[in-house]
């Protein structure tokens, strides 16, 4: 006797829903599976955190800074304490090309390069001294300490393709008009890129023929012809003296940006923020940086110019 219609169907169909075909519900399942990879993809990884200064030199022969236009070299200083790769980063000064950060509401594009980086701080600080030099018209000049400005945490991560440094300061509370006319806000997420140094600098943007990055193989690697790659997989780039940054302003809101990510930067700030009540700016600052309070005036940190 021949078996009843639907009697092989309703046995390879046991247990699921019959009025929802197989095929639509595997497509759906696919859906939902893609979702979950797009989102993990989606997420900010975190490749370094640490704490970052900002200050500013005096052109030269000035001994008395009224605005911006009294200023030589801005400079970011990252001192890491943590980043994800096994190599170890060291304390990084950075040289801002337009002296001053990019503008988050304009998205502005600007320049900046490695000026140094070294386990020991010395070689960094050694940019904060005071300076003297010979000249046969004018004979000695003297260009005068560099003024700290502002100090505070932050964290390089990887998101949507490209990496975000991000910083939160914790001194001064909030931006005066000296932290203003750099740019400098309250918190900020800045979209940085890597020249590849075997490429040509745009017109009027980059650093001389002399003066390129020597990464190491696996570092050229990452770049594949390309003249600007993001810091995906590592932040180590910035070990390398004469490394070239595209800096993009991106956001001031943070945690919307980044999420978790910035969330975690808060925690930082607030961390940062209670170490300082407990241990001075002396030491938060000045001890950080191999700074003289006598030579490197503080008057900045409070907005005032000096």
């Amino acid at each position: 006797m021949p078996p009843k219609r639907g009697t092989k169907r309703d046995s390879k169909d046991e247990g699921k829903n019959k009025d929802e075909p197989p095929e639509k519900k595997t497509k759906q399942s696919k859906t939902e599976e893609d979702k979950n990879n797009s989102s993990q993809e989606d997420k900010p990884t975190i490749l370094e955190k640490g704490h970052i200064y900002f200050l500013y030199r005096p052109k030269v022969d000035t001994e008395k800074v009224s605005d911006a236009s009294d200023v030589q070299k801005v400079y970011m200083v990252l001192k890491p304490y943590w980043n994800s790769s096994q190599s170890k980063r060291e304390p990084t000064l950075i040289v801002l090309g337009k002296k001053m950060l990019p503008d988050t509401q304009k998205h502005s594009r600007y320049w900046g390069f490695v000026a140094e980086a070294s386990k020991n701080l010395d070689d960094v600080a050694g940019a904060f001294k005071e300076q003297f030099y010979e000249t046969k018209t004018k004979g000695e000049r003297t260009i005068e300490p560099s003024r700290p400005m502002g100090s505070g945490v932050y964290e390089i991560t990887t998101h949507h393709g490209h990496s975000h440094l991000a910083y939160m300061l914790t001194l001064p509370d909030k931006p005066h008009d000296v932290q203003k006319a750099f740019n400098i806000d309250e918190q900020a997420s800045i979209v940085i890129a890597v020249k590849n140094p075997s490429k040509p600098s745009p017109p009027q943007g980059g650093l001389s023929g002399k003066q390129k990055a020597d990464y190491p193989e696996s570092l050229m690697e990452l770049f594949q012809d390309r003249r600007f790659v993001s810091m995906d997989t590592t932040s180590e780039f910035l070990n390398y003296k004469y490394c070239e940054l595209m800096l993009i302003g991106a956001t001031e809101k943070i945690t919307k940006e980044l999420g978790e990510a910035g969330k975690e930067l808060e925690k930082m700030e607030k961390k940062d923020e209670e170490h300082i009540e407990h241990v001075g700016v002396d030491k938060s600052v000045f001890d950080e940086l191999d700074l003289e309070k006598k030579s490197n005036p503080a008057e900045p940190l409070k907005g005032e110019w000096t």
